[in-house]
């Protein structure tokens, strides 16, 4: 921070002098070529002495306006400030320069009149301008890119609180569909559900502490989902049967934490749960997709939009849309008496 204020101070400050000892060398080379034909120190050192004026003064301008924060006004409010700012300056100069000067010589006050100050101040105007005009561009333009970058920053914790948000809400979700399936695992075999219960804690571990990451290895998430299904194979027996394809050269690949256990979850609970004959739910990852991978569920059942679109797959979308930015596509048909849930993830 220091370091680059330092360095914006170093590049201000060689601007200025650079900036009036152009002006010096244009009035200097203007003067002994084109008006006396000759060159006088005197003139060297009177606009020297000019150059400096005016970098007090306009540094001192530079001071009040950051002080007062013109910036942050509107822009033609910014301009006219800027053009009587001009005017002010000049005119000092003016006053501090040619009085002196006048007074000093051979015209004594006499040289002094309307028309000389007027003119005097238009020709300094249009050093002082170039100043002003340079420096209230670069201010803007500092001024816009700093909005734009805390722009950014809202809409990205904007990003980060909504996907939060939609983790947190997630959690009582699962948990309710997994207490229901431990509410029929009871009832049909109680010694299986001390199985059961373990399963679901290590579930709700898992779900309670993935908030705090915004992406994690395929192995992880698919050891979590191999949990719920062993619980739901323990609740279903031999009504469900469940096969799964994933090479192990893809366990590395970053995927959002429980979008595979979501989805899982979603094909055994409007799929197999409402069929009373048998079903199955196959799970198969592939490297088909450009550049990513993609992640195919398909179980028994009929897809029905209105139903299927409940909590689970609104926070799935909504999560994908926050993290890929409509990269990552998400597709759920019908073929046949089976559902499909194609699942396409970027890889960077």
């Amino acid at each position: 921070m220091f370091s680059s204020e330092k360095s914006h101070n170093q590049q201000y400050w060689l601007c200025q002098v650079l900036g009036w000892m152009s002006m010096v060398l244009i009035e200097v080379i203007n003067y002994t070529f084109f008006i006396v034909k000759k060159f006088e120190p005197s003139v060297l050192y009177i606009f020297v002495g000019c150059a400096v004026l005016g970098m007090i003064l306009t540094h001192g301008f530079r001071y009040i306006i950051n002080r007062r924060k013109i910036f942050e006004s509107s822009l033609p409010y910014i301009w006219v400030y800027a053009f009587f700012a001009t005017l002010i300056i000049s005119f000092t100069i003016t006053v501090l320069t040619e009085i002196p000067i006048l007074v000093w010589s051979s015209q004594g006050w006499e040289g002094l009149n309307l028309i000389t100050v007027v003119g005097t101040t238009i020709n300094w105007a249009r050093y002082v301008g170039v100043w002003v005009i340079i420096y209230f561009l670069y201010k803007i333009l500092k001024q816009n890119n700093h909005i734009q970058q805390e722009k950014l920053v809202l809409e990205s914790l904007a990003k980060t609180t909504e996907l939060e948000l939609l983790k947190a809400q997630l959690n009582p979700h699962f948990l309710f569909n997994a207490l229901n399936s431990i509410k029929a695992l009871v009832v049909i075999n109680p010694e299986q559900s001390r199985d059961a219960i373990v399963k679901l804690s290590e579930l709700l571990r898992f779900t309670l502490q993935y908030g705090k990451e915004t992406f994690i290895p395929l192995k992880q998430e698919w050891q979590e989902v191999s949990k719920y299904l062993e619980l739901e194979k323990l609740r279903f027996g031999s009504r469900l049967s469940i096969t799964y394809s994933i090479p192990e050269k893809l366990w590395q690949v970053p995927v959002p934490p429980a979008i595979v256990l979501t989805l899982a979850e979603n094909g055994i609970k409007h799929g197999v749960a409402k069929n009373m004959g048998q079903g199955f739910l196959d799970i198969t990852v592939s490297e088909k997709y450009s550049s990513g991978i993609v992640i195919t569920l398909t179980n028994s059942g009929n897809y029905q939009p209105s139903e299927h679109n409940g909590i689970g797959l609104v926070h799935v979308y909504k999560r994908l849309e926050e993290l890929y930015n409509g990269s990552a596509k998400l597709d759920i048909h019908q073929e046949d008496n089976q559902v499909i849930v194609q699942l396409k993830l970027p890889v960077s």
